[in-house]
């Protein structure tokens, strides 16, 4: 992550501690930005997008970069698939 952030130009926190708002409001002040002008990626629910949801930014899920996780990491990505596809289920009854 320090790499992408590095080439990109912006800011990154390591250890962050998501979901916790304190992470997230670091940033945003490192930023000097409105919450709402922010965007948080990454590809955790439990962590990034429920962490940038409660602080009022927009949250963009993507896929995993590694196949391989954490062990504390690992235990959730079967409840975060089974809601994924879920969502995924929901929105092609919507269409």
């Amino acid at each position: 992550m320090e790499k992408v952030s590095i080439y990109l130009k912006i800011p990154y926190i390591c250890f962050a501690k998501k979901p916790f708002k304190s992470g997230f409001k670091k940033v945003q002040k490192k930023l000097n930005e409105k919450s709402e002008n922010i965007a948080t990626v990454g590809d955790q629910i439990f962590t990034d997008v429920i962490g940038g949801n409660r602080c009022k930014m927009f949250t963009i899920l993507v896929d995993p970069i590694n196949k391989k996780d954490y062990w504390y990491t690992a235990w959730k990505r079967p409840i975060e698939n089974r809601i994924k596809k879920h969502i995924k289920l929901e929105e092609k009854e919507e269409k």
